[in-house]
């Protein structure tokens, strides 16, 4: 795979499967070239594959399908001439209307007849159309240490849960109050919604905090179920409406790399919840939204070992049992259950099979799953991909640390003595995960370049038990570098790497931690850093989410001052002599551009090798293949190739940039 075949690499999402259990719909993703934007509609295919799919949406901004369960209407969110919005398509012809609100959707939910939805609605928003210069001139005044949020900007005005009634399309505000209420879902009959927030005094200084409550669907007084809670997303009521589940993490000091769990309440008596699968010891996906099988069971998302997988769980059983599972990403799922009939759509991926939507029974593993979509199969016409291979090793305390190789062909160009450059790639977090299914590009590229890829899962990684993710707080550098140089030391004793072309890179955590290391180490040729910490200090107080960064580093600046000071990569600046790619994209707010600019300043001005690329606009997640413009993310792949090419890696026709 080049750089110029992500153009054609395609993406899907959120399946939904018809209240029939006829149909499935799901996000697409793609790019139109001509306007160098990522795109997505939706899509929609036989839920048994009898047909080919079909483009139900026209973009280039569609996203979030829902079924009504009356089998009148496919909903759907769109952004095509401005913020999101609620369409409502009839499945028995004519054109999708707009549901009018107050402001943008970011959530909606079908109530169980169909006859309602509940939405999430951003309202007191400045209007962006203004051109008042009284108004567009104003000051900006905080109203918090939370105020601006990745991928989001600044955050302003609340969200507030509305319902809408379908018939008339006439729209009513349920809750109110200076709170956002995310997250509402029905009860089975249509009389409450359970939600979250927050409404704690710090709840603009404080963020990823909040507590479950519940509101009747007519509007009035709201009912606190749960205390606080860490993170809690897409409570559930059961079947028999007699409880509620949430993902959540139970406590709301000290939270990095704690577990999200699943915790079930009782709505008529409260009290402490029940945790589901206690055993697991694996974290809930909280991305994927759980669904109750019955008033005992659920079916969830949990990762473990570097996938993502699907299990099914008994209340007051200690452990459950995997229903999708192996060398795998599930990144959404949804279920449909009928006359004895259970059938799961879901969306899953690897490194070298590209995210597709399937369908299986529930109850009979002995049958295949029907791929759906076909939404790689132009990509795979013209690319051969990389699988990847576990290898486990001992840290220098014993530990035992998992990473995934990805090794070129034998015929691959570049190899000295038989042997290939070897590619230390390190995830973000520190809380994150190798290997990313999203990130395969960059993975592939790298591999077709003649690169062996290794990507390491080391202590602070999740997947591998709560005790094994709390490993790395407050000591970011420490046993995590130690891990990282384990991995390297494998690769090489297994005899097909060059000891003499080893490089390194990361993004987020995993340009920190590339940062650190070329200042502790000379052993790689070049370095990528991309999006990286360099300032623990300055990064407190100018990244969107400080707190949560004092907690897993170690505590407060003004507490952990030595700790801090030891452990920023721009302390042992002087120390480099690698030759630095620093990347990022200039609307990053989790890792500012200015922690790149440290970095790229002190070296320059110490007369170090360095290069620099901001992209313009973006976020955080610009590194995705859909999360910035295509002809960003093929440049920045280009580079790569070209920098590691021009310091002892292998050369690629077509590879050099312009400075």
């Amino acid at each position: 795979m080049r750089p110029d075949d992500l153009k054609l690499t395609r993406g899907v999402s959120d399946p939904q499967i018809s209240s029939d259990g006829e149909r499935v719909a799901w996000t697409e993703m793609s790019f139109d070239l001509d306007k160098d934007s990522p795109v997505s509609k939706v899509m929609v295919a036989a839920s048994d594959g009898s047909d080919e799919p079909r483009q139900f949406t026209n973009g280039p901004h569609d996203l979030s399908p829902r079924w009504s369960p009356d089998g009148r209407y496919l909903a759907y969110l769109s952004a095509d001439d401005g913020p999101p919005s609620l369409f409502l398509a009839p499945l028995g012809g004519g054109s999708a209307t707009k549901v009018d609100t107050p402001g943008p959707v970011s959530w909606y939910e079908w109530s169980p007849d169909g006859k309602e939805i509940v939405l999430v609605v951003s309202v007191g928003l400045p209007d962006p159309a203004t051109k008042d210069p009284k108004v567009t001139n104003a000051p900006r005044v905080m109203r918090g240490a939370f105020n601006r949020f990745d991928g989001r900007g600044w955050i302003d005005g609340r969200t507030h849960l509305f319902v809408c009634h379908v018939a008339t399309r006439f729209v009513r505000q349920i809750t109110s109050g200076d709170y956002d209420h995310q997250q509402p879902s029905w009860s089975p009959d249509g009389k409450k919604i359970v939600f979250v927030t927050d409404r704690s005094r710090r709840r603009n200084d404080v963020f990823w905090r909040g507590k479950v409550w519940i509101v009747p669907a007519a509007g009035g007084r709201v009912q606190r179920l749960s205390g606080a809670l860490g993170e809690p997303c897409t409570p559930r009521f059961s079947p028999d409406g007699g409880r509620v589940a949430v993902a959540a993490v139970p406590q709301v000091s000290q939270m990095a790399g704690r577990h999200h769990q699943l915790l079930v309440f009782d709505v008529q008596r409260g009290g402490e919840p029940v945790r589901v699968a206690p055993d697991l010891d694996r974290p809930v996906f909280e991305r994927i939204p759980f669904t109750w099988l019955s008033p005992s069971e659920l079916l969830f998302g949990i990762v473990d070992r570097g996938s993502i997988i699907v299990v099914r769980a008994r209340i007051g059983r200690r452990s459950g049992s995997a229903l999708v599972d192996g060398d795998t990403r599930v990144t959404g799922f949804s279920l449909f259950r009928s006359r004895g009939q259970r059938l799961l759509a879901y969306t899953a991926g690897w490194v070298d099979t590209p995210d597709e939507v399937f369908v299986r029974a529930l109850d009979d593993a002995s049958v295949t799953p029907t791929r759906i979509s076909r939404a790689s199969d132009e990509l795979l016409a013209v690319v051969e991909l990389t699988g990847t291979r576990r290898r486990r090793v001992k840290s220098r305390d014993g530990l035992e640390i998992e990473y995934f190789e990805m090794a070129p062909k034998r015929t691959s160009p570049g190899r000295r003595n038989g042997k290939t450059p070897l590619y230390l790639e390190i995830h973000g977090g520190p809380h994150g995960i190798n290997p990313h299914s999203g990130l395969f590009p960059y993975y592939q590229t790298l591999v077709a370049a003649g690169y062996t890829v290794i990507l390491p899962n080391p202590r602070g990684s999740t997947s591998y038990g709560e005790e094994f993710a709390l490993a790395v707080n407050g000591d970011w550098g420490g046993e995590d570098y130690h891990d990282l140089m384990a991995c390297v030391g494998d690769a090489l004793r297994r005899g097909r790497v060059d000891e003499r072309r080893l490089f390194v890179g990361g993004y987020s955590y995993g340009g920190y931690m590339s940062s650190f290391i070329v200042g502790q180490t000379n052993r790689f040729k070049a370095a990528i850093i991309g999006a990286p910490v360099i300032n623990l200090f300055s990064e407190y107080g100018t990244s969107d989410s400080g707190a949560w960064l004092a907690e897993t580093v170690g505590g407060d600046p003004w507490r952990a001052t030595a700790l801090y000071r030891e452990r920023s990569p721009i302390t042992h600046a002087r120390k480099v002599t690698t030759p630095v790619l620093l990347h990022v994209s200039e609307g990053d707010l989790r890792t500012p551009p200015s922690q790149s600019d440290e970095f790229y300043t002190t070296l320059k001005l110490m007369g170090k090798k360095v290069e620099y690329v901001r992209y313009p606009g973006g976020s955080h997640l610009a590194v995705g293949p859909f999360g910035a413009p295509p002809s960003q993310n093929e440049d920045r792949l280009w580079r790569i190739l070209d920098f590691l090419g021009r310091h002892g890696g292998n050369k690629v026709r077509g590879a050099a940039r312009s400075n």
